[in-house]
């Protein structure tokens, strides 16, 4: 799939070169492809937290923008690193669940493991499969590719299952899915499954109601607010939740809906 646009998501911060160094790859293979980069401070190893933002991601971008997700604790192994199609966008990730969650936005139609040595630079290390694999690759996808050389179709590769919430009459039972760099704490809790009226239980804290804005409480009180993902967020006024009060990603959230 053709594409002017190449979104670029990672563990690797900007301290190093790494990101550059795969710019600069794709760039040397494809100098009319425009770079996103979307976030290159996911929490190193964290698969699930970036498979989260991958996921709320991608609808925002151009159509038939490709992808390119790079947290890989495996590299070097026997893991094999995987191109994926929507009916809107494209993804090149390794086989390690990254790209579990993108059908919560659009069913993938196919899954191909990608071994074309032509798609890849010379010389491979085993530590940056970002830089001598993925991102060749990318270039080259976005020029047009024929996607039937990219390698075979496979239907198993790795996945772990969105924690969609759970309701018992009116209870509702979620989950911690990400905590932002503010220390908000975003859930898995949308307005399908409470209301402005709910009560939220999180640890030992208890909030009544959903704000509209971080600014409807005074300074440094804890509120909910549904965020700019329309998930439910846990947040303190000009403070940070996730270290106030101890919260960490998986962390079990509960709302009593008032009828």
């Amino acid at each position: 799939m053709k594409s002017d646009f190449i979104a670029l998501i990672s563990d690797f911060g900007n301290y190093d070169p790494f990101v550059s160094l795969m710019k600069g790859v794709i760039y040397s293979n494809n100098k009319k492809v425009k770079i996103i980069d979307i976030t290159h401070h996911i929490p190193p190893q964290d698969i699930k937290t970036c498979a989260f933002y991958l996921m709320v991601s991608m609808t925002y971008m151009p159509p038939k923008t490709l992808f390119v997700a790079v947290v890989d604790p495996d590299v070097g192994t026997g893991r094999g690193i995987l191109y994926a199609r929507t009916e809107n966008y494209q993804f090149i990730a390794p086989d390690n669940g990254i790209i579990s969650w993108i059908e919560e936005k659009e069913k993938i139609k196919e899954v191909r493991f990608i071994n074309n040595s032509e798609l890849f630079l010379d010389k491979i290390s085993m530590t940056f499969h970002g830089r001598d694999i993925m991102s060749p690759a990318a270039a080259k996808i976005a020029l047009g590719y024929s996607e039937e050389k990219i390698g075979p179709i496979i239907n198993e590769y790795r996945k772990f299952e969105y924690p969609h919430p759970n309701r018992i009459g009116t209870r509702v039972t979620g989950e911690v899915i990400a905590i932002d760099r503010f220390g908000n704490v975003i859930t898995n809790l949308n307005m399908d499954y409470v209301s402005v009226n709910s009560i939220f239980n999180i640890g030992s804290i208890v909030i009544n109601g959903i704000k509209t804005n971080y600014a409807s409480v005074p300074p440094n009180m804890p509120l909910c607010v549904i965020g700019s993902y329309d998930l439910l967020e846990f947040s303190v006024r000009n403070g940070n939740f996730a270290k106030t009060y101890a919260v960490k990603v998986g962390n079990p959230v509960e709302a009593i809906i008032n009828l």
